[in-house]
């Protein structure tokens, strides 16, 4: 029986990967000796911001880091609002199932981001990511072993071919979140594909038992 749902954030709960990618290149591009494009910060995902800023800016990293979190804090108040549907799924969820955050943000710019899209209480458990190496996989172990559970009985929710994998290597189930219309659709094995958040709900519902079907509101949230 389904017992947990862990979710990814940037481009799973909101649309905050082109704003991730642009604040990283503005705030830490003047403390680096080399262009830093787009492809540079993409190669460095995986790894929490700390991770990110020390592998492009060398011994100059604490005052970058700095320089991104100041504007990170100033650009997600842009990009406020998580996916549509989002809200209204975590609270039904969370009326028959537990939740938890599985990402590889570090714990500041978690809290920035959930602060800013008002979604802080839906996530009492929260893993984040490593400035060392991507550990999805390690963390949803953790997670198996600290709310006893089985890989049967946790779901977890990422948008990319790395949650996927992450999933694959720890034996839980990785859904796809696809309904980004701005983000390619990766495909990766087996996964399960959802283009829109009440598909996903949709699916949940009759793995949760609830039997009928139930519809989101008209206007989810």
């Amino acid at each position: 029986m389904l017992k947990m749902i862990a979710f990814d954030f940037d481009g799973t709960l909101a649309p905050t990967i082109p704003m991730v990618i642009d604040v990283f290149r503005r705030s830490v591009a003047p403390y680096v000796e080399h262009e830093l494009t787009k492809q540079a910060i993409v190669q460095t995902f995986g790894l929490n911001e700390v991770g990110m800023v020390k592998a492009v800016a060398g011994q100059r990293w604490p005052v970058a880091l700095a320089a991104f979190y100041q504007e990170y804090a100033r650009a997600h108040l842009r990009v406020s609002a998580p996916y549509p549907g989002i809200v209204t799924l975590l609270e039904l969820l969370q009326q028959g199932v537990a939740l938890a955050l599985i990402t590889g943000k570090a714990a500041k710019s978690c809290q920035i981001s959930l602060d800013v899209t008002g979604l802080t209480s839906y996530f009492p458990t929260r893993l984040y990511g490593s400035e060392c190496q991507p550990n999805k996989a390690d963390n949803l172990r953790q997670l198996m072993r600290t709310k006893s559970l089985d890989a049967a009985e946790l779901l977890y929710v990422g948008d990319t071919r790395s949650d996927f994998e992450a999933a694959d290597t720890a034996g839980v189930q990785c859904l796809t979140a696809a309904w980004d219309p701005n983000q390619p659709i990766v495909e990766a094995g087996d996964q399960i594909v959802f283009t829109s958040v009440e598909q996903l709900w949709v699916y949940l519902q009759r793995r949760l038992g609830h039997g009928l079907v139930r519809p989101m509101s008209h206007k989810p949230r």
